[in-house]
């Protein structure tokens, strides 16, 4: 199985459970008002008889024996009874438990009153659209997006692309200090806006690569994360790893076990096939070419494959250049499939240590 159908199985488990919980705790709520309201119980119950009777009727079946039996005698005339006069009782049980529940405040039953875990699907998992197709119900959807975002290794924060965080960019442009005309508030607003357009664009003609650059410290593995977190949003597969890590994924190794080959295989899978790779710190590993031209493999077939990549450097472009040769910088430079994106500013981490 691999960590994609991993992930998926939780959720649908996750959700199981869930469901399974609220019917529980439905079925102990109801429990208690039965024997709080023994009226009000002995009418719902005789309305659900009804209900089956007219159903059984509507499809050409009787009511077994065994069903009889556990109706009691107080229920038995029911059986008998024509469909007009079915409905007759219906309507007069319906009638009686409305009166019954305001006399004792307590729920007619007519609404679902906690019954589901989500009111919206009835606990299917699917809704059916205008076009009559089921789709996955927000209520999966959540789960699913909270199992891929534990999957994801991402980092525990607040990851928001709406805007940067207050306070994290200097308001002041000075060229001289940080490399460019603008205010390092005003540049990164731009970024932001930028990697949310990178981030929401899945279509065919949509750039699948992304490079964040800037000094060590200005935020740009924030904002790799807010790109990601609005990817699981959308129950995209996410994966974030540091360069490293990643290029350990793609090479060839010899195994002691069986559970060591599977584990590392499912790694490199996820990290081949997930629909955003997140690749932080580009330029702390060690070059090799044979670890060079994995990492550019890697990045061809991801964007033949229409999947989203996002890499974080404290280098420039002009430095990719000098470190990895042309190939690499190339990817990063082809305006057509790649977005680049320059972060400028002070050091987040000196600041904050220098209110400390």
């Amino acid at each position: 199985m691999s960590r994609k159908e991993k992930i998926l199985s939780e959720a649908e488990n996750e959700l199981a459970r869930r469901v399974m919980d609220a019917r529980i705790s439905f079925k102990k709520r109801e429990s208690e008002k039965a024997a709080a309201n023994p009226e009000l119980a002995f009418a719902k119950a005789r309305l659900g008889y009804i209900d089956m009777c007219l159903d059984r009727r509507s499809l050409g079946m009787g009511v077994s024996a065994k069903i009889k039996e556990i109706a009691g005698e107080k229920n038995a005339q029911l059986f008998s009874l024509s469909t007009a006069e079915l409905e007759r009782e219906k309507a007069a049980q319906e009638a009686l438990i409305q009166k019954l529940s305001a006399e004792y405040g307590v729920s007619s039953g007519a609404e679902d009153d906690g019954r589901y875990y989500c009111p919206v699907c009835k606990d299917r998992g699917y809704v059916t659209d205008e076009n009559g197709i089921d789709r996955r119900c927000t209520c999966f959807k959540e789960i699913f997006a909270l199992k891929i975002r534990e999957a994801s290794g991402l980092p525990e924060g607040d990851f928001e692309l709406t805007a940067p965080p207050a306070g994290m960019y200097p308001e002041k442009a000075d060229k001289e200090r940080y490399g460019i005309s603008e205010s390092p508030a005003g540049n990164a607003a731009k970024m932001y806006e930028f990697a949310a357009r990178f981030a929401r664009d899945t279509g065919a003609a949509s750039k699948k690569l992304l490079f964040i650059t800037g000094p060590v410290g200005v935020g740009k593995t924030h904002l790799a994360c807010c790109v990601a977190e609005e990817a699981i949003r959308k129950c995209m597969f996410v994966v974030y790893s540091g360069i490293v890590s990643v290029l350990d994924s793609l090479q060839t190794r010899f195994f002691n076990s069986d559970e060591e080959r599977e584990a590392y295989e499912e790694k490199r899978e996820f990290t081949e096939t997930a629909d955003m790779l997140i690749i932080d710190d580009l330029g702390v590993e060690n070059v090799t070419d044979k670890r060079y031209e994995s990492l550019i493999s890697l990045i061809d077939a991801r964007s033949a494959n229409m999947l989203k990549t996002v890499i974080t450097s404290n280098y420039s472009l002009s430095e990719i250049r000098s470190i990895y040769g042309e190939r690499l910088t190339s990817r990063f430079a082809d305006r057509k499939n790649s977005m680049n994106l320059r972060l400028a500013g002070d050091d987040i981490r000196l600041l904050k240590n220098t209110v400390r």
